[in-house]
């Protein structure tokens, strides 16, 4: 009985006793592993029978702005026709200049204001004009015009008289005008202008 148990033990370099037998080569089990098959089942699903619940999430986020958006833009008076506020850029034999244009609108008591008729019966508005400066480019300019307008939705037409009265006619065909500026361009003895009048807001 001796002899056979002591085939059993064996004694490690220690001192310690190390249970013999065949050696399991097994690899240790991870903790992680413990606690029997992974079934793949959701805790949340254990205990009861309900259903998922598959309404969609409440819409907390404030409603959507289909209002337009303001205009910021400050709103303009109205023009002031009452004035003559303009300037010619005049181009001849490769010199440029600018003229300025100052006028007051004429009343239809001025004394001579049949004499405009004769030269545009069409005209609403006639304005005496005063240019300066009074030579450009080698050029004479003269200093007292008349200028009409006929307007109509978008174009202007530009008339004149001289300030003889024995001159006068259309000046510039097929303008442009938004309500506040006239734009507009022609050509004489070889001389290009193009003019620009602006009305100003009325106070």
């Amino acid at each position: 009985m001796i002899l056979t148990l002591s085939l059993l033990f064996a004694c490690t370099q220690t001192g310690s006793i190390e249970l013999g037998g065949p050696k399991d080569d097994r690899p240790p089990v991870s903790d992680t592993d413990l606690g029997g098959d992974d079934s793949g089942a959701d805790d949340t699903d254990a205990g009861g029978d309900s259903a998922d619940d598959t309404s969609p999430p409440e819409d907390t986020s404030p409603p959507e702005d289909t209002s337009p958006p303001e205009d910021t833009e400050p709103q303009r008076g109205e023009p002031d026709y009452s004035v003559w506020i303009g300037t010619r850029e005049l181009s001849y034999d490769g010199c440029e200049a600018t003229l300025t244009e100052k006028g007051t609108l004429l009343s239809s008591d001025w004394d001579y204001y049949d004499y405009l008729s004769y030269y545009c019966e069409d005209c609403k508005l006639w304005y005496e004009v005063t240019v300066s400066p009074s030579s450009a480019c080698g050029l004479s300019v003269s200093t007292s015009t008349y200028r009409g307008l006929v307007l109509s939705e978008g174009s202007a037409d530009v008339y004149f008289m001289g300030s003889d009265f024995r001159s006068g006619g259309l000046l510039a065909e097929g303008g442009t005008f938004d309500g506040y500026t006239i734009s507009y361009a022609y050509e004489s003895n070889g001389v290009s202008l193009t003019g620009l009048v602006e009305f100003p807001e009325l106070k």
